[in-house]
């Protein structure tokens, strides 16, 4: 769902109640100086943060836009950390250790690991090939005949994509060797070219009776660029899984039928253990778990294009982490940072993200985006505005930020926590903000709601007030 992109106003308010921060007395600028709101954060002297920013339990309120269209309640909690200090740290873009990639397999691996780049033997290609005219004979889905397809630049139907496919497999089926010999991986990470750099990347996949298919993949971009750092695991041959709320999933996947997708019968706690053994193996500082969640999400495709019919969409437990300092989580959030092009932050830095997904049958899915270094605090302990304050500037940025759009809107959590900001001018370093994070529902004017409890509809600098475009990562 498209969402109006944030915008810069001027906000004139009065002077904050005793023991928080002054409200803004000149314009919210997005992307501001670093040093301006380090030196804006600096002079607190500790305490409750609940009792420093003066925040209810609970709070209720209502609004809309000038025309109406956008109607807008408040029914949330408020989370605020227990915690007495809140400091300013700056980060930087991470690495992935050797010790770290050795970690991930030997918790997560069961199955010995080849390269997925070795020739594929006759059997492999000739049940690929069978799989493509079975297809091809059955016709296309809903889903593929909804997507668009290309050969050589060229659009094509799916009918002819099909049978490219086939001319491929039949091609590689011919030049294919019976029994190719095949070496397991190393496990130490190899250079690779990636477009315009040289990266560094571990890849492998297996399969084994006991465990099906298996496959790692982690990358280490250079030191100094922002870009695609991650490690990936997964008992299917799709490393995008997407796991969401079941009516997300079902919004987004309607061809898909969740009815038959059993819960796993292991609880919370025992899903929280597996996962606890493999991330406390990394050692990553002050990470810690986040939340505890069921998800699922639809089923999976062959690295062709091929839907496989054998990777059923599933229900996980999500066991999430994030970095926890002093008792201050960072806030987990879906939304995505954009890619742009050109200037300082021209390559892509996600937030860091480190979850793992558990059924019955153990961890089968694991995604770490984005790990970063922590250098340091700037601030002891930041000077934070009121709540209130906060609540005066959400009514208003909420409504000019969706502008124009008709639609009803419930939040449902406010949320104090740490927010990762890029540093003015800077792609790969930045700052561990204080930021208040608003969740919630959203009811379009067809009357479809999307309730997805990770999306931040809003997120508000808790120092100085200015909204933090989640998109831009600023």
């Amino acid at each position: 769902m498209k969402r109006a992109a944030a915008m810069v106003l001027s906000l004139m308010m009065a002077l904050a109640v005793c023991g928080c921060q002054q409200t803004p007395e000149g314009p919210i600028v997005v992307g501001k100086s670093s040093d301006d709101l380090i030196e804006k954060a600096a002079g607190q002297t500790g305490g409750a943060l609940a009792e420093r920013v003066d925040a209810p339990d609970r709070y209720e309120s209502a609004f809309s836009s000038e025309d109406g269209k956008l109607r807008v309640s408040v029914d949330a909690a408020v989370s605020v950390p227990e915690a007495e200090k809140v400091p300013v740290y700056r980060v930087e873009d991470g690495t992935i250790t050797q010790e770290q990639a050795d970690a991930l397999r030997e918790g997560l691996v069961r199955t010995t690991l080849y390269d997925p780049d070795q020739p594929k033997t006759k059997d492999e290609i000739e049940a690929e090939l069978l799989e493509a005219k079975q297809k091809l004979a059955e016709g296309p889905s809903e889903a593929d005949a909804n997507t668009s397809y290309t050969i050589n630049g060229q659009e094509v139907t799916w009918e002819e994509h099909m049978q490219f496919l086939i001319d491929v497999f039949t091609t590689e089926y011919e030049s294919a060797p019976a029994d190719p010999e095949k070496t397991p991986i190393s496990g130490q990470f190899q250079e690779e070219q990636a477009y315009d750099r040289v990266i560094y990347k571990i890849a492998g996949e297996g399969e084994s009776e006991e465990y099906g298919y298996e496959g790692i993949q982690i990358v280490q971009d250079q030191p100094g660029v922002v870009g695609i750092t991650m490690a990936q695991y997964s008992r299917t041959e799709n490393f995008s899984q997407n796991y969401m709320p079941r009516q997300e999933v079902e919004l987004s996947y309607p061809d898909q039928d969740l009815s038959a997708v059993p819960e796993p019968h292991l609880t919370a706690e025992e899903a929280q253990a597996q996962a606890d053994a493999v991330v406390q193996a990394l050692d990553i500082p002050y990470m810690t778990c986040y939340s505890v969640s069921l998800l699922y999400c639809a089923g999976g495709y062959r690295m062709g294009g091929l839907r496989n019919e054998d990777v059923p969409p599933r229900c996980c437990w999500a066991v999430r982490y994030t970095r926890s300092i002093g008792g201050v989580p960072v806030t987990y959030v879906n939304n995505s940072v954009g890619f742009m092009m050109g200037g300082p932050f021209e390559r892509q830095w996600e937030n860091e993200s480190l979850a793992l997904y558990v059924n019955d049958s153990g961890i089968v899915d694991m995604v770490w985006e984005g790990p970063c270094e922590l250098e340091g605090a700037v601030t002891e302990d930041a000077a934070l505005l009121c709540f209130d304050d906060i609540m005066d500037i959400f009514e208003k940025m909420y409504v000019v930020q969706n502008d124009g759009l008709n639609e009803d809107d419930t939040i449902t959590d406010i949320r104090l926590g740490y927010v990762r900001i890029r540093q003015q001018d800077v792609s790969d370093s930045g700052l561990l903000v204080p930021a208040w994070d608003f969740f919630g529902t959203v009811t379009n004017e067809e009357g479809v709601t999307y309730d997805d409890p990770d999306r931040s509809l809003l997120t508000i600098n808790a120092v100085d007030g200015t909204i933090i475009d989640r998109s831009l990562g600023y």
